[in-house]
């Protein structure tokens, strides 16, 4: 499991740099990345859902299902009930025309069972990626993933460390 999980990480690295490689009108390439990046903060941390519509189109897709808004409501929901004091941290975006790719870091403290993962009370980080195509400055696909393997591990390792 863990090498299909490395392969999909070496996947997702080769995808960014494959866009790094293209080219495209910069400012319409900065204002996609800025929307971007903006709809990770405004759902999954700030969770104002009045917003959707500035940002996904109407028939968007998230990781290949119509059900868009459903599943990035439950997936910020769970981070947020999961995590006191999330914050998002973009750490790289690379974009050409009508396409971005994100590597982001979400922290928080970890205060109540996340995917079967029992609270450690401590601060975690969960790496994610974030892969969306604009159509007329909106997301009309979008795909999501968060390393909850990685996180897996952190978890161990913060159970594992002394307490103070």
């Amino acid at each position: 499991m863990r090498a299909l999980l490395n392969r999909r990480l070496a996947s997702l690295g080769a995808a960014l740099l494959l866009l790094a490689a293209c080219g495209g009108s910069s400012s319409a390439v900065d204002a996609d990345k800025r929307r971007a990046a903006d709809s990770l903060r405004t759902f999954l941390i700030e969770r104002d859902w009045q917003r959707w519509p500035e940002y996904f189109a109407p028939n968007a897709t998230l990781n290949d299902s119509d059900l868009a808004l459903q599943i990035m409501r439950g997936t910020a929901d769970g981070l947020n009930f999961s995590f006191a004091d999330l914050t998002l941290k973009i750490r790289e975006q690379v974009a050409e025309p009508q396409r971005v790719a994100i590597v982001f870091v979400l922290e928080g403290r970890h205060e109540r069972p996340f995917n079967d993962q029992p609270a450690t009370h401590q601060r975690l980080q969960i790496d994610g990626f974030a892969f969306d195509r604009f159509e007329s400055g909106k997301i009309v696909e979008s795909r999501l993933f968060l390393d909850v393997w990685g996180l897996r591990g952190r978890v161990a390792a913060a159970a594992a460390a002394p307490t103070k």
